[in-house]
């Protein structure tokens, strides 16, 4: 059975976007994966390497550059329309069967 990546958003401040809002970052997120062909899970799996400050790979660079894109693109998607704020909320993937 293969896994695949669920989608969601965390942070103080992650009750705060609507169900649209959220649907919106998630098909942000997602197409940034897609335009890459890259698994959202070896993505995050990367970039928690970057955040423990573990040595990476060529390729997981490129996997965290890409994450950050996702998460760039997610929050932008969410977040369009509001008064700027200081908010804490992020992109996380999770593994589903």
């Amino acid at each position: 059975m293969q896994m695949q990546a669920s989608i969601t958003f965390v942070g103080e401040h992650a009750h705060l976007p609507s169900p649209d809002e959220i649907s919106a970052g998630i098909e942000a997120a997602a197409e940034v994966f897609a335009k890459h062909n890259v698994d959202p899970l070896a993505c995050a799996a990367a970039n928690t390497k970057l955040e423990k400050d573990e040595e990476l790979t060529k390729e997981e660079a490129q996997l965290c550059v890409i994450w950050q894109m996702a998460d760039d693109k997610a929050f932008r998607a969410i977040t369009l329309g509001w008064l700027k704020r200081d908010t804490d909320i992020w992109l996380t993937v999770d593994k589903t069967s």
